[in-house]
């Protein structure tokens, strides 16, 4: 990325992850709080899904974050579901998704149910998007970087309409709730990011040292144990792993618990590399699509 002219700093994409609603409602209505943090670009608010925060859903008929894909954005008819007319809507506004699009960098802020700190989750390895975050890292004890690495005009997610995006994703916090000291801190970080695309409008931040990072990049998506043919889940989250996200899992460590307290162990797929590190683990939002956990292949990187 060369110069950051436009920022959209989204809340509310899913309209039950309360810190990014209210973040983007207190700078709505109080613009001195971030206004002179990034002069040299145009700084937009966006609360995403409107009918999923007045239902404090995550949404209303369709996930939000799963409707940005060309292909869903590119359908001609006019779509029954709300999500898929909104997503239209953002896009006519800050895209159009693709090299033509007029946001150069998305920040869009989500809670998580997972005990997963504060998670930058970077969808492309933008230059911008990895010194910022690094630098973050080393000003956030409990920050970590996620990379989800897909093609852009197929990810489905709401930051891929800009050039650039980072999905901050923040908990452990209770769909549908707020917690002060999480919202404050997001807040801190949120306008840092401002200030680092000052910097690096200026200059600056590309003049600094590469800093060593640890980068967790997504391998696969991991469902809960069910019988042939489908049916409903036979087992949890292992208690030796519930609650221990970024943390290693190897062949034979538990992983699940049936309901009759028999303990289910880790098995490696034939590509699965020896050592794997979940995240997202029993996210609640998750249950719905069968996913119990993400694993993710940790790597360091100077960045």
């Amino acid at each position: 990325m060369s110069l950051i002219n436009t920022i959209v700093v989204a809340g509310g994409t899913h309209g039950n992850e309360r810190t990014g609603v209210s973040l983007v409602q207190k700078w709505m209505a109080n613009p001195e709080c971030y206004s002179a943090l990034c002069k040299s670009a145009k700084v937009d608010l966006v609360l995403s899904n409107l009918e999923a925060m007045r239902l404090n859903r995550r949404y209303r008929d369709h996930d939000l974050n799963r409707a940005f894909s060309q292909t869903c954005l590119d359908v001609k008819a006019v779509p029954q579901q709300y999500e898929f007319r909104r997503a239209k809507e953002l896009n006519e506004i800050y895209g159009p998704k693709g090299p033509n699009t007029k946001t150069d960098l998305i920040l869009d802020v989500h809670n998580t149910g997972s005990n997963m700190g504060y998670c930058l989750i970077l969808s492309a390895r933008d230059p911008f998007c990895m010194r910022a975050s690094a630098v973050l890292t080393q000003e956030f004890k409990n920050a970590w970087i996620y990379y989800q690495p897909e093609e852009r005009s197929a990810s489905p997610y709401f930051g891929t309409v800009a050039k650039a995006d980072i999905c901050i994703e923040i908990g452990p916090q209770h769909h549908g709730t707020l917690n002060a000291l999480i919202f404050e801190e997001s807040e801190r970080l949120v306008k840092r990011y401002l200030e680092l695309a000052e910097e690096w409008n200026r200059g600056e931040l590309q003049k600094r040292p590469p800093i060593k990072v640890d980068v967790y990049t997504q391998w696969r998506d991991l469902g809960y144990p069910k019988p042939q043919g489908g049916g409903p889940i036979q087992a949890m989250i292992h208690p030796e792993v519930f609650g221990y996200d970024y943390r290693e899992l190897r062949e034979g460590d538990n992983l699940f618990r049936t309901f009759d307290g028999k303990d289910i162990p880790f098995k490696r797929e034939p590509n699965d590399p020896e050592v794997l590190h979940p995240i997202f683990i029993n996210e609640p939002a998750y249950y719905e699509k069968d996913i119990a956990m993400s694993l993710t292949v940790k790597t360091e990187e100077e960045w």
